[in-house]
């Protein structure tokens, strides 16, 4: 299998997994599917590195912006960090370069450690 259909075969799995992941943020108003959806553009950077693709930084923005309650961000960072964690060989040190990239800023650091309990505006 190329690298090229590892990682779209990787953006199918993310995408697959993290809508069936249900998480206890019941009254958030974003979804994991959605969020999934907006960032699935930025997971080649993040593995592989190169250009940011336009979509990607889109896609932060608009996840960014559906995000407006504390709720909702704290299930956006637990929807990020589960997704990153599923993907093999995913750098996250690029990942947390992409909102400065895209020109804008993240409330939260994606890493394994990240508490998203403890995530707010």
């Amino acid at each position: 299998m190329g690298i090229k259909q590892m990682a779209e075969s990787l953006l199918v799995v993310l995408a697959v997994s993290s809508m069936l992941v249900i998480h206890p943020y019941v009254s958030a108003e974003i979804s994991c599917a959605e969020v999934t959806i907006l960032l699935t553009p930025c997971i080649p950077y993040g593995i592989f590195g190169g250009d940011v693709p336009p979509a990607c930084c889109q896609g932060i923005k608009d996840s960014l912006a559906l995000a407006k309650t504390n709720e909702d961000l704290k299930l956006k960072c637990q929807c990020v960090k589960d997704g990153a964690a599923s993907i093999p060989g995913l750098n996250y040190t690029r990942v947390n370069e992409l909102p400065a990239k895209c020109r804008t800023t993240s409330p939260y650091i994606v890493s394994p450690n990240t508490d998203c309990s403890k995530v707010h505006y």
